[in-house]
């Protein structure tokens, strides 16, 4: 779970801002809150709200290149050179810094980096256990070759104990690859309190555990969780598409004898590429089936034992029998298909949507907030939005409203509703439209009087 997260000098952000997770005084929705193991309580949902180009996009991104950063390291083909903050011109040789603190298992972490974006190198990292008070695990500054374990916390053999110094001194050399990287490039686990792998559990935290959406993307498994024989997720989709009105009661696979709307020299490029990624990871039946998503079509593409290949489209089924292609559907139903694993996933996640509310009517983005409330587990969801229908105490509490809002500058500063300790009775809806809590734009005409002063 994640327990807060600051950042500085990325984007339209400059001076360190701190989004968190832990619960203020607000009293309401008690029992949404997760229930931590040492007696403390995080927020299950937040919600970023601001005006166009007012820094949601730079919060988002914050953490999608973090954990890009933090997953990958530097790569060429990626470059993050000009993501410092260009308001002040010092900030292009200036660090940026990343921390986050993490609840993985029974334990809470820090764990946080600087680099200098513009010259594409890693200076600082660290990595703290603050469960119950801050203990060092290490950190390493490779700006000055130096780097600090803590042998009494690392309770490992003598053995494990060489390689992990062998490792981290190779590593301090290295300014394109962060340490908790380096420890997953084929190196043996360093196993710590005999078989709890402290390492690997907060690397799968960033690669696994969080999910960050930009605006168009789909959560991870949405699509081939329909396609890829799971009934039961099929069943919950059509019971859930049904439910929201869109008139889909189902996704059927319908072969079809080659990938429409594709060129063939691309589809033969396709193809060869799947043949290879699948070689090593067919199933016993010899056969390995992956999806294909177009802009107009899902397709489901199965290579048998002989690599020979077959080709199905899915098609959103109606209640009158009716079959539709990916473009026929509205974006609306296309958008919830996207995002339904959010709901459906029974795996600890932590969800991060921009623009959660895109393409969704009012009453849709309002039912899916209020389910993944209602719904088990421990997941979190982090969103930005602009339906002000989210803004009511019976759907958010007073700690999950955050805004973002900019100076004459071009920073941008991040605020709770906390901070403003309004009655839970208020008409937050008409406050904030109304600029009580900035995030919103500054209409200063309407658009019809530069047409009239045109003419």
């Amino acid at each position: 779970m994640l327990v807060n997260f600051r950042f500085d000098n990325f984007l339209s952000i400059n001076e360190l801002v701190e989004f968190s997770m832990v619960p203020g005084r607000t009293k309401g929705l008690q029992d949404s809150l997760i229930n931590l193991s040492n007696h403390k309580k995080l927020l299950k949902i937040s919600a970023i709200y601001g005006a166009n180009a007012s820094g949601k996009s730079s919060f988002i991104k914050a953490l999608l290149y973090a954990r890009f950063l933090i997953v990958n390291g530097f790569q060429d083909k990626l470059v993050f050179t000009s993501s410092f903050n260009k308001n002040k011109p010092d900030n292009k040789r200036k660090e940026s810094r990343f921390e986050f603190e993490i609840v993985v298992g029974n334990r809470t972490y820090s764990y946080g980096f600087s680099v200098i974006l513009s010259e594409r190198k890693f200076v600082k990292e660290w990595l703290y256990d603050v469960t119950d008070e801050e203990t060092l695990i290490y950190t390493v500054n490779r700006e000055l070759q130096e780097f600090s374990i803590n042998d009494d916390f690392i309770d490992i053999s003598q053995e494990d104990k060489q390689r992990l110094y062998i490792y981290i001194e190779d590593n301090i050399q290295d300014e394109n690859q962060l340490f908790l990287n380096a420890l997953q490039d084929g190196k043996k686990a360093i196993t710590i309190n005999e078989d709890f792998r402290i390492f690997d559990s907060i690397f799968e935290w960033f690669s696994e555990t969080l999910e960050v959406l930009q605006i168009d993307d789909e959560a991870r498994g949405s699509i081939p969780s329909v396609t890829l024989q799971d009934e039961v997720y099929k069943m919950d989709l059509g019971t859930y598409l049904d439910m929201n009105d869109t008139g889909v009661v189902d996704l059927v696979p319908i072969p079809v004898e080659n990938l429409e709307g594709i060129p063939a020299k691309i589809q033969s490029r396709i193809q060869e590429q799947i043949i290879s990624s699948v070689a090593q990871r067919k199933n016993k039946q010899g056969e390995m089936s992956t999806v294909l998503k177009t802009p107009t079509h899902i397709f489901i593409i199965t290579v048998d034992r002989d690599n020979s290949m077959s080709f199905s489209e899915l098609k959103f089924k109606h209640k009158n029998g009716t079959l539709y292609s990916l473009f026929e559907e509205s974006d609306g139903t296309v958008r919830l298909v996207e995002l339904f694993s959010v709901l459906f996933n029974n795996k600890y996640k932590v969800f991060v949507i921009d623009e959660i509310d895109r393409s969704l009517h009012p009453l849709l983005t309002y039912n899916f907030i209020k389910s993944f409330r209602t719904k088990k587990g421990n997941n979190q969801l982090i969103v930005t939005t602009h339906e002000d229908m989210l803004l009511d105490f019976s759907v958010l509490r007073r700690d999950e409203i955050w805004f973002v809002e900019k100076n004459e500058e071009g920073n941008t500063s991040l605020y709770s509703l906390e901070e403003f300790k309004e009655r839970f009775d208020k008409n937050i809806a008409n406050a904030y439209l109304d600029g009580r809590y900035g995030a919103v734009p500054r209409l200063q005409n309407l658009f019809t009087s530069l047409i009239e002063e045109g003419r």
